[in-house]
């Protein structure tokens, strides 16, 4: 009997927590894909604290996808989201597909047809998926209606170490939601709290993670 094909794809990480969520969604959502994962947490740190401008950072992302291909890689996804638009310029450097955070979660959100609200535990997050979502539908001609919101505290307790309050925050702000919105998810590590969020709701509850594994998947196929 013939084995299922397998798929080395690299994952870009810029926090630690995001890695067990992007695991995850590959496991339920392309469990032939063998996921490289590559870790600079010093992303985070310099952009939180304002020690590096854009042109670094943006340096720092293309060197991680030139070296992430370097290994073998067929694709890669890069999971932060203060970090798309740096992705998008090294998609230049590689010969492979490269996709951000948000790339999935758009084309999704954009088929709901229904009003959306983001959600996210860091306030740029928040304006960033929305800015992308609404550049979005203008250039398909699309009317779409989003609304935002930033989840305090919510990031500060994952980081230090307190993810139970992390989802508890995170829970409260999806009940919160008009049962007509869907909610996307800005960040990769809020998917942790995906099915307990959907489990409240009826209307869609959407996360990055899941939604990035399927656009990856469909830009490697499609090559």
């Amino acid at each position: 009997m013939n084995q299922p094909r397998r798929y080395r794809v690299g994952a870009v990480h810029a926090l630690l927590n995001a890695i067990p969520t992007t695991q995850a969604a590959f496991d339920r959502g392309w469990p032939e894909a063998d996921v490289a994962h590559l870790l600079d947490g010093s992303l985070y740190l310099d952009r939180s604290e304002g020690n590096v401008d854009d042109a670094e950072l943006s340096s720092r992302i293309d060197r991680l996808i030139r070296y992430s291909e370097s290994t073998g890689t067929e694709g890669i996804i890069v999971t932060g989201s203060f970090f798309g638009e740096f992705a998008k310029q090294a998609r230049a450097s590689v010969s492979i597909p490269v996709a951000t955070s948000f790339d999935g979660i758009i084309e999704r959100a954009l088929a709901l047809g229904q009003p959306l609200h983001v959600v996210a535990t860091a306030p740029d997050s928040a304006t960033f998926l929305s800015a992308e979502l609404l550049a979005e539908a203008e250039r398909r001609g699309q009317e779409v209606s989003v609304s935002s919101g930033a989840i305090a505290g919510a990031m500060d307790s994952l980081i230090s170490g307190d993810p139970e309050q992390h989802d508890r925050l995170v829970l409260e702000a999806v009940g919160a939601v008009d049962e007509e919105t869907a909610i996307l998810f800005a960040q990769f590590s809020m998917e942790r709290i995906l099915p307990g969020s959907a489990a409240i709701r009826v209307s869609p509850v959407i996360g990055p993670a899941s939604e990035g594994v399927a656009r990856l998947r469909t830009l490697i196929a499609n090559r």
